[in-house]
């Protein structure tokens, strides 16, 4: 009996601790929480951000969302990022005021938790087409059941009011913070990024790896600084930019084409290739064409005599190249980061010296460009030796072992083989002299 009792005791101490421990498992003691500003339009470099947040393995990401919406394939590998998570990804639509219209929403509503800052606003998700003048909204039914199922998913998958999705989708339905709480469509409202980390905490959230609950006590907020390469990226995928990139790289392809020889076409193809990046191109594969490009237009300037324009924008697109291509944050590494930077800086430093070498260079090419010919001014007042009598005050003399043809300034003296003239001037190609 005494050892049925122990075994039982022994049996249920086990229960407790395996409890204990499977409890302790499954709370997320929040220690870093990063914050991403997505501020502008949703585009690939969006998506890059992102990405790169979730390789630094914080313990919480906050999406701070202030948006009039962007590219719907973007979006959509947002929203896959967020589903295959370990890390609890939150959405706060932020400063007071802000807006997250259309992707914003998309990306909001597909987050573990949702928050909304006062007098935010939220809904206006009806795809559009973007033309050359104006957006023209698409009605097809194909393309708004599929993008109504993704966002009545996702609603579901967080227990929010999927009822809504379609009127979101079909009928632009906005609501602010007060109606998105009430409705169910969000959970919180928080005035500020300290109200939103007191508010979730406690909280259960369903990551990829089960359910969860956020600890934030102690936490320590980062706002997120993405990496040089994906700043570039950011700044190439406004709309804008990559839409004048291709029209110019176009154009000065064109030119350089049917007027060979000036660079254009080179510069053309770059253009090309950084507005291909631009428009959601793979930024590896434009990367490596960068690359070669680069490579490529330096060995070629090595060898020519151009003005350094040729290499000048090898140099562009080398740099721009390893920037593409190069891991430039926290990934994992098969290398180490040391390795990897020694291996970079090899590459960047030449080039830059390189380009410096090249902008000296072309700088006293245009200096000298500018300058006066200086041809027959250096020679007034210097001596010359005639190599025949002059002939109707017109003969020959040597000038530094150079034979020049030359004139009598003076008619009525004669000048001799041998005697010493002093140049006074200079008639294109006859120079003026007087016997000395």
């Amino acid at each position: 009996m005494k050892k049925i009792l122990l075994i039982g005791f022994i049996g249920l101490l086990v229960f407790i601790l395996f409890g204990f421990v499977n409890v302790q498992a499954d709370e997320i003691h929040a220690k870093k929480i990063y914050v991403i500003d997505i501020d502008d339009a949703i585009t690939s470099a969006t998506t890059e951000i992102i990405t790169e947040a979730v390789n630094e393995k914080p313990d919480v990401i906050i999406l701070r969302l202030n948006t009039p919406g962007g590219d719907l394939d973007s979006t959509l590998k947002i929203i896959q990022i967020i589903d295959n998570s370990e890390i609890p990804f939150v959405g706060y639509v932020s400063p007071k005021g802000a807006h997250a219209w259309s992707a914003g929403t998309f990306i909001l509503l597909s987050t573990h938790i949702a928050a909304m800052s006062p007098n935010s606003i939220i809904g206006s998700c009806q795809p559009v087409y973007i033309g050359a003048d104006k957006s023209i909204p698409i009605n097809e039914s194909k393309i708004l059941n599929a993008v109504i199922a993704v966002m009545k998913e996702r609603m579901k998958m967080h227990n929010r009011n999927f009822s809504l999705a379609e009127k979101f989708i079909v009928e632009n339905l906005n609501l602010n913070a007060d109606d998105a709480t009430k409705f169910n469509v969000v959970e919180i409202i928080a005035n500020n990024e300290q109200d939103l980390i007191d508010k979730i905490d406690g909280m259960k959230v369903s990551v990829s790896d089960g359910e969860k609950t956020i600890i934030t006590k102690n936490a320590e907020i980062l706002h997120y600084e993405p990496s040089v390469k994906t700043k570039i990226m950011t700044l190439l995928s406004n709309p804008l930019l990559a839409s004048l990139l291709l029209m110019l790289g176009i154009y000065a392809l064109i030119f350089g084409l049917s007027s060979p020889g000036m660079g254009a076409e080179i510069l053309g193809i770059l253009c090309i290739l950084l507005g291909l990046i631009g428009l959601g191109f793979d930024v590896n594969l434009v990367g490596i064409a960068l690359l070669i490009l680069g490579i490529a237009l330096i060995i070629y300037e090595l060898s020519s005599h151009s003005f350094g324009i040729v290499g000048g924008v090898g140099v562009i697109a080398l740099i721009m190249g390893i920037i593409s291509i190069g891991p430039l944050s926290s990934p994992k590494f098969y290398v180490s980061q040391e390795f990897f930077n020694t291996l970079l800086y090899s590459i960047i430093f030449p080039s830059v010296i390189f380009a410096a070498f090249l902008i000296f260079a072309v700088t006293k090419i245009f200096k000298s460009w500018k300058k006066k010919p200086v041809i027959g001014e250096s020679m007034l007042g210097e001596t010359a030796e005639s190599t025949e009598e002059f002939e109707n005050n017109t003969g020959f003399v040597m000038y530094k072992g150079e034979l020049w043809k030359a004139k009598n300034l003076k008619m009525d003296e004669k000048i001799l083989k041998g005697e010493k003239v002093k140049i006074k001037g200079k008639d294109n190609y006859t120079l003026i002299v007087e016997k000395i």
